[in-house]
Parts: structure tokens; sequence; C-alpha cells
């Protein structure tokens, strides 16, 4: 049996495609279009150039790391491919991507990652796949190494799709054979190129302007990183830096005359007898700033910034951190101070085993303010596995299993369980059909469980368990241990003595402690460690073969005088308060 294979011409958009191809790579410099190397890289030739020739281990070894990094380029580009593919769209990926994020949650399901995440890993594979099919192809024959597909991903994000698909085309035309140090070099170079034939008519108004909220690595800080063109950047900063120097020699003038002390709301400088450094007084003038907002009222803040504190931090029982807005963890000493600072405190119930916020009852269609703030401690983020923004601001309360206003007796109750906090994109995809939550029975002290299906379909299914609050179960497994102390200490055996005819055995009880200058110092084990022999019986001598111990002769090694013993007052036993207590007594606490 034979195949014929047929071919067929190649159309007229390939045919004019290609003649583009050809006139950008003769456009290129010498340099960036002819890239070769002198040598050949092969797995065979590693242990010659990498020294290893007479260590027969070390050159399996290199051959080992060349086979695993083949490998994972294969793998790259065939994750690539799986994530282009849940993404199926029509237009700019950008602008698409801004309005339906059901895909960015299926990715990140799939990826055990976060929404934002998630986000970053669709637009690099729509982009391998799209925009750059020769490199991909390249990555997949194992021929370009992953970590050189992955630079150039990142460093072309400020490129436009015309230019990133100008640069597929020259990067696999070059040799992969070259150095690592050779091919960053290029390609930063050529990417610089691409940026300057761009049409840009204004470079000023197209840069891009952002402020943004960043995490810190510091415990209790956090980052705002402000971006935009350097002439504005430099402006805003020479203006802020020249207040803050101004007003610190203010402060150091009122330090001079005695005068009250500009900008000193805390009294620090009344206190240190010192001006406030630049960059404090640069953040100082910076937050106590007003913002111009050109006749905008801005509306009220929804909700307060909640500082969640356990009780015995507060009352230094405990190093447990404080929450801010349930997703921000803050030293103890921090949560204190805050709280202190504080003009009002707002009581949280949670469970002590599970760590569950005890939920609200509510028969409404509109949650109440008390509804509200229990859904977001219950959810410091939006509600949606993976989805990474805050519920204190942009977000919108939501039935998850809907509530029909003006028809009686049909429709979910407004209550907690049936209640959740989403972001605008994600409540806008659960109305559209394409997110369908479910909450699960628990009892109210437990954790409550809401299950999603994702998707028309509901093929993909994940079950999220809501925010705990941490400290209250490391609390509670804390007391436990003190009770479980306490309760050793009290009905827990004593150190062993040795009872005689003259003291009764009920009066030997465990618990009764021995100082130590009854003990012989002529015995060289310390007390509790010699071990507990009973003394001689009080029997006649004949029949035992033992002797009757002399009167007011020393006791033996080891041992406590009876006759000192007994002149000491014995122990009183604390005095139990009344209430309603079992026979282990009342808690220690």
């Amino acid at each position: 049996m034979s195949t014929a294979a047929i071919a067929f011409p190649p159309s007229d958009e390939d045919g004019e495609e290609q003649v583009a191809d050809e006139a950008f790579l003769a456009s290129l410099p010498a340099y960036l279009r002819n890239v070769s190397a002198r040598r050949e890289l092969t797995r065979e030739d590693l242990p010659r150039r990498g020294g290893s020739m007479d260590d027969p281990q070390l050159s399996a070894a290199a051959q080992r790391v060349w086979d695993a990094e083949k490998h994972e380029a294969r793998c790259l580009a065939e994750k690539h491919r799986a994530l282009a593919e849940l993404y199926s769209h029509d237009g700019d990926y950008e602008e698409v991507a801004e309005v339906d994020a059901v895909d960015t949650t299926r990715a990140a399901l799939a990826l055990r990652v976060t929404g934002s995440a998630a986000g970053w890993h669709l637009r690099d594979a729509y982009q391998a796949v799209h925009l750059f099919p020769r490199c991909l192809d390249a990555l997949e024959s194992g021929k370009l190494p992953s970590t050189w597909f992955q630079k150039m991903l990142k460093s072309s994000r400020s490129l436009s799709d015309s230019s990133r698909k100008n640069l597929d085309v020259a990067v696999a035309s070059w040799s992969s054979d070259i150095s690592p140090e050779r091919f960053f070099t290029l390609l930063k170079k050529l990417i610089s190129i691409l940026q300057e034939r761009e049409d840009r008519p204004d470079p000023a108004s197209t840069l891009p302007r952002s402020v943004e909220l960043l995490p810190c690595i510091e415990p209790g800080m956090g980052t705002i990183q402000i971006s935009g063109p350097i002439p504005e950047i430099l402006a805003q900063w020479k203006r802020l830096d020249e207040s803050a120097r101004a007003v610190q020699a203010a402060q150091r003038a009122a330090l001079r005359e005695g005068t009250p002390i500009p900008h000193d709301p805390d009294g620090e400088v009344l206190r240190t007898g010192k001006s406030l450094s630049l960059a404090t007084l640069r953040f100082a003038l910076l937050a106590a700033a007003e913002l111009d907002t050109d006749g905008v009222e801005v509306p009220a803040e929804r909700f307060r910034l909640n500082v969640t504190v356990p009780a015995l931090t507060l009352l230094g029982a405990s190093d447990e951190p404080g929450m801010l807005d349930g997703t921000i963890p803050l030293p103890p000493s921090m949560a204190r101070a805050l709280a202190g600072d504080s003009e009002v405190w707002h009581r949280v119930l949670t469970g002590a085993a599970s760590g569950a916020f005890l939920p609200l009852p509510a028969e409404r269609f509109v949650p109440t303010a008390a509804m509200l703030e229990h859904l977001r401690l219950r959810n410091g983020m939006c509600a949606v596995p993976g989805c990474t923004r805050p519920t204190s601001w942009a977000s919108e309360c939501d039935h998850i299993e809907e509530c029909r206003r003006g028809t009686p007796g049909a429709g979910a109750l407004t209550e907690i369980e049936n209640l959740h906090l989403l972001c605008w994109q994600h409540h806008l995809d659960k109305t559209n059909g394409l997110l369908d939550p479910t909450r699960l029975p628990t009892a109210p002290t437990e954790p409550g469980r809401t299950r999603w299906a994702v998707g028309r379909d509901g093929a993909d299914v994940v079950t999220v368990i809501d925010d705990l609050d941490t400290a209250s179960i490391t609390i509670a497994e804390e007391l436990a241990v003190a009770w479980a102390c306490f309760l050793r200490g009290t009905h827990a055996g004593e150190p062993a003595t040795w009872p005689t005819d003259a003291e009764p055995a009920d009066q030997a009880r465990a618990g009764r402690v021995i100082p130590l200058e009854r003990w012989d110092t002529s015995s060289h084990e310390p007390p509790g460690q010699s071990p507990v022999t009973r003394p001689p019986s009080h029997t006649d001598s004949s029949a035992t073969g033992t002797s009757r111990p002399t009167e007011g002769a020393d006791p033996p090694s080891g041992r406590p005088d009876p006759a000192r013993r007994d002149t000491e007052t014995p122990p009183t036993r604390p005095e139990i308060p009344p209430g309603p207590w079992d026979d282990q007594g009342p808690p220690p606490f």
C-alpha cells in the first residue's frame, strides 16, 4: 500500500508574508542578520567543552543536565500551546482580557497560581503561539533554550504586535549555538532598533504613568510605586524634597529658639531634641497632601480599615500577629499600638477550635453594615478562587443563590451563608452564567465552604474554604496546654517520700516539695534522681535479719529526716472559687 503526498502551491498571502520577512531581515545590520557560532555545541561535545574529559561522572552529570534542559524546553512549549487553547476570542488580547476573566480562573486552577499570575501566563502563551510561532517551534524541538525564550517574551512587552512578529523572524534565523551573553546582547540591540522604528507621534505622551500598591518584605510595611516619564517624576521629587528640607530647617530653628515645632504631631522632635529625617518628612508631607479631584465628589468609604487583633495579644499574653484587612499580618507590637490609638473597638466572635468567623443572621434583601463587615472578615479578597483583588474596595456583595425581589417565597434569603463579596469582573461573569458557586452545608462553628463550577459547562470544579482566624486556633491550643499543665500540677503525683509507722500513708502525698537542705550533702545523686527504695521495716530484728534504726541517729543517705519533716507546716491547697466545676476544678484563666 502506498500513499501519495499532495503539495499545494503557496497562497498569495503566504508569499507576501515571506517577501515581507526577507525585506525586514535585509533592513537589519549585518551583525543582527548573520548570527552564527564558530563551533556547533552538541551533547557529545559537553565533556570536552566543560573540561571534564578525565571525570566520567562529571561528564555524565553534564549530559543529564543537557537532556533535562531539552525536556524543559519541550514542556514549556507544550504548556504555552495548551494555555493558548484556553482562550479563544476575536480582537486584541488586552481588550478582551479585561472583560472576561473566566479563562484566567480556569488557568489559575490548572497552574495552581493566583488569578493575576495566571493572567500573565495566558498573555505569554497567547504571544508565544500567535506572535512567535517560529521561535516556539525551535523551543519545541529543543534547539532554543527555555531561558532564552522566556527572556525574549519578557523583553518585548513594550513592542507592538507587528514588531514582535519581526522579532520572531530575526531571532529564529540566529544560531542557537552562540553563547548566552551574545544572545542577550543582540536581543537587547534588536529590540532597541524595533522600538525606534515604531511610529510614535509623541513619545512623552505615550509613556505609561501608574501608581501601584506593592507588597513589602518587612513585616508591617507596604510600598507605593509611582512610575512615569522622568521629567515629571523628577519635578515632583524636587518639589517634595525641597518642602521636606524647608520643614527640617524650621524644626531645627524652633529647637534652638524654643518656639513651637512645626509638623511634629507625635511630639518626636520635642522628645528627642532632633529634627526628623528627610525621608520621614517626605513621607509625612506626601501623606498629608490633599488630592485635587477638580470638583468631583469622592464617595465615603464603604468599609473601614479593619485591624483584627486577638484579645490575648492585646493583653500581652500572646504574640499572635494582628491582621490588616484579613490578608496582611501585623507584628504584635504594631497591632497593640494601633489598638491603643483607636477610639472604638469592634468585637468579633470566632470559633476557638476552627477559627471560623461566627455568622450574623439577617432577613432582608439589602445586607446590613454588620453583614458586610462579616463578609469582609470571611473573605479578605474576592471569593472566586485565585482572584487576589481585595474586598475592602471595588467589591460588590452578591447572592450565591439568586434572591428574587418582588416574588414572595421565591429565591434565597439575604443571610450570611448566601452572601459573598466579588470583584466587579467576577460578579459580571457570575451574572452571565460563566461562574456557578454552591454553598456547602457546614456547622455554625466550622469554616464555610463553597464549590465553584467554572465555565458554562461546569467541567472544572473546585471547592474553597473561607478565611480563618488562625490566631484563635493557636491561642486555643495554648490555653489547652496551660489547662493540662494546671491539671497535672494539681492532681498529679508528688515526689516520692518514705512513709513510716509514725506517719500515715496519706501524709506522704505527691506534690510535696522537699528542700535541698533536707538531703545528705555527701550523696552525689541530686534529689529526684536517686533510686527510690523503701526504708527498713519496723519489725523484729531476729525475724528479718535487720536492726531497727537507732534513735537519734542520722537517717540513711539520700533520705529526709522524718523528725524534721514532722516539724514543717504542710502546704495548703489554693482556695477554689465557687462555681459549677467538675472533679478537675476550675480552669486556670
